[in-house]
């Protein structure tokens, strides 16, 4: 009775969540046209492959592009899959507040796109005010102003850039196995006490997601910047699993890392670039 009872609650989700992706201008959209596939494979689901696939479809609709890129059988990105450990309650995290502790559903491991926005419809002091045509609406409970930007960008877009650099070179050190410059890249010096620029740049990241991503006018903590928290507590990770496999001279496992920290800072910048405009300043470049 249960397990009829859940498979039809899973037959339900799938058939209005699980559809075809179409692109649009600017991103991509659900189409209305039901995924058959989807509601064919679930037969053979086990719960726990039900759970995650009706989870994944879920968050599907939040995002504007998820990655469809998926790591082969038998590759070193398959072996490890940092995606999908145990976050255990986001205890080691830069910030424990993400979107994985928030909604329970973890974004794709990359974001090839900026994600739908929010358009919440009251605030505080109301209902929010809209403007635009169709397809160019501005909201202002998510408006957010250049004074509030460009101060944030002043303060931290340099240290997030430079952070990208250094994970770009450290790269190079790793695939030549030179550990102690690999090393320099992702410890703190212990001489001068300083944190080199990808681990100095993990709080500077959730603030200057905070200042980028928060509207004065409106209470609530936008999908944004809970997506914007967990690619920085997904960055942090691949830094600490980077940070073992130079310990333990892992090559396969620390370029591994290397390439799941890539993953997380491009979708990050992903995520904030879109409000960094000319006048704010340059966008924070991609890991390439």
């Amino acid at each position: 009775m249960r397990r009829s009872l859940f498979s039809s609650v899973l037959l339900l989700v799938l058939n209005s969540k699980c559809s075809a992706w179409t692109q649009s201008t600017n991103s991509f959209i659900p189409n209305a046209i039901v995924c058959t596939e989807c509601l064919a494979s679930t037969t053979s689901f086990s719960r726990r492959d039900a759970i995650r696939t009706t989870a994944k479809a879920a968050f599907f609709w939040l995002v504007g592009n998820p990655s469809t890129t998926w790591a082969v059988e038998g590759s070193v990105e398959n072996q490890y899959r940092f995606e999908n450990r145990d976050r255990d309650m986001n205890k080691q995290a830069v910030i424990r507040e993400d979107f994985w502790y928030a909604k329970g559903i973890a974004p794709p491991r990359q974001l090839n796109s900026p994600i739908l926005l929010d358009d919440p419809k009251w605030n505080a002091f109301g209902s929010c005010e809209t403007s635009g045509t169709e397809g160019s609406t501005s909201n202002s409970c998510t408006y957010i102003s250049l004074k509030q930007r460009q101060p944030a960008y002043s303060k931290y877009g340099f240290s997030i850039a430079l952070a990208g650099k250094d994970f770009l070179s450290l790269r190079k050190a790793l695939q030549v196995e030179d550990w102690t410059t690999a090393g320099a890249y992702v410890f703190i010096n212990k001489e001068t006490n300083l944190p080199p620029p990808p681990v100095d740049a993990l709080t500077k990241m959730v603030l200057f997601a905070s200042s980028m991503l928060t509207s004065p006018n409106f209470s609530g903590v936008s999908r944004e910047l809970l997506v914007a928290r967990f690619y920085v507590n997904e960055f942090k990770f691949a830094i600490t699993e980077i940070q073992d496999a130079i310990i333990k001279k892992d090559k396969a496992k620390a370029l591994a890392a290397w390439d799941f920290g890539k993953d997380s800072y491009n979708s990050y910048n992903q995520v904030v670039n879109r409000q960094i405009v000319p006048k704010v300043g340059d966008p924070i470049p991609f890991i390439e």
